[in-house]
């Protein structure tokens, strides 16, 4: 295929862009206090917008998937669009909670999901020789999406209000979308790059089979995939979503130097991203997902032991990049497990885990505050649950394809 490099580098700069752009839904902290104060809503009631959005958006990959396959890139990215615009034109419309949960979370979610597993299993299947990097890169736009836009939107809600900054982020989002979905187009099936022969490790250590997804549900190893999933969602998303009050309690922090902590944290989040795909091309993917999991695991048993703003700040900040890493890492294992061709679909029902583990991680935490005062406890269940992960790991391997 001529100038078959230029294309499938114009195919990542368009994945990284359409992430980006769906990134700017982890924004969302943001508009929390300025809808509060505009409204007189209740936090909790506020909050659950983005709860609905984080169980919608893996539930819409799944569907997404399979237009993906059928219709390519381009169109799938652009469906997500329309749905993602519409949800923050319809927030930036809402004076009731319910409006605001069928915009942000429902529509919203519904956008995102279509969008972000995109370019992930686009982009992938034009570099069988960088799958890591590129899985990446991929996911890391979504993370940089918030990095950016955060300071961004906080300036416009001071000048305008949060309603009309919805429609301001959903207008960006419609331009950066119609820029960065064109350019995603589909590999030919079985593409390698000129010049590139798989190599003899890499040949023996990929999967044996393109797996469908009613084949690799039948399979034991699904199922060890989306628990360990599960387990490194409960963690992150635990953290991210406490990490103020975690801040506070356990290092004794003012609530502005913790939210300083936080304003770190979509940059430590995106690090991980960025960083977790090359190493999973050096490293494989199982073994930097184990990897991953003992360092999460020690850093949730000493954060009760971090009690000034440096350590506390370095704790939160390395649960970030590896909560960041596993999202950059597991679309690589996922390919190493069952092949790349239907690499799209079989993941969506991997992040299935990311759904579950935004609400049992966070409300675990909550449950467990509630009753002792601390958050020591959940640390310990939490971490115990990275170890047990770390082990699933270890022990998994490649299902054997028996026709």
């Amino acid at each position: 295929m001529a100038n078959s490099n230029a294309l499938r580098w114009r195919v990542v700069v368009g994945g990284v862009l359409s992430n980006f752009c769906a990134g700017m839904l982890y924004s969302w902290s943001i508009y929390v206090n300025p809808l509060i104060e505009t409204h007189g809503w209740e936090r909790g009631a506020v909050s659950l917008a983005m709860s609905i959005a984080t169980m919608v958006i893996p539930i819409s990959m799944i569907p997404a998937a399979k237009i993906l396959a059928k219709q390519g890139p381009t169109k799938t990215a652009l469906i997500g669009t329309v749905f993602y615009v519409l949800g923050l034109v319809l927030s930036g419309f809402a004076n009731s909670l319910p409006l605001l949960y069928l915009g942000f979370g429902v529509l919203g979610g519904i956008g995102v999901g279509f969008i972000y597993g995109t370019p992930i299993a686009t982009c992938v299947k034009w570099f069988p020789d960088k799958k890591g990097l590129i899985s990446g890169l991929a996911v890391g736009g979504f993370g940089l999406g918030s990095i950016v836009f955060a300071p961004i939107c906080t300036q416009v809600i001071a000048s305008i209000g949060p309603g009309q900054t919805f429609w301001v982020q959903g207008g960006i989002a419609l331009v950066g979308m119609l820029i960065g979905a064109p350019l995603m187009k589909a590999a030919p099936d079985g593409f390698k790059p000129e010049g590139w022969t798989p190599p003899a490790a890499a040949t023996a250590a990929g999967a044996s089979h393109d797996y469908t997804s009613a084949e690799m549900l039948k399979t034991k190893q699904y199922w060890f995939l989306l628990i360990m999933y599960l387990f490194a969602n409960m963690s992150g998303l635990m953290v991210i979503g406490h990490a103020s009050p975690i801040a506070q309690a356990v290092a004794g922090l003012t609530p502005a130097q913790a939210g300083s902590i936080v304003a770190l944290l979509s940059i430590f989040n995106t690090a991980g991203r960025f960083m977790s795909g090359a190493l999973c091309d050096k490293l494989g993917a199982k073994r930097v997902v184990t990897i991953i999991y003992v360092i999460n695991a020690v850093l949730l048993v000493a954060l009760q032991f971090l009690t000034s703003f440096a350590t506390i700040a370095i704790g939160i900040g390395g649960l970030a990049v590896c909560f960041g890493a596993m999202m950059g890492a597991y679309p690589s294992l996922v390919v190493d497990y069952f092949g790349v061709k239907y690499s799209g679909p079989n993941y969506a029902r991997i992040f299935l885990a990311y759904g579950i583990g935004g609400i049992i991680g966070p409300q675990l935490a909550v449950q467990i505050v509630g009753r002792t005062g601390s958050y020591t406890m959940a640390f310990i269940i939490i971490g115990a649950s990275c170890i047990v992960g770390a082990v699933m790991s270890i022990i998994s391997k490649k299902p054997v394809y028996n026709g």
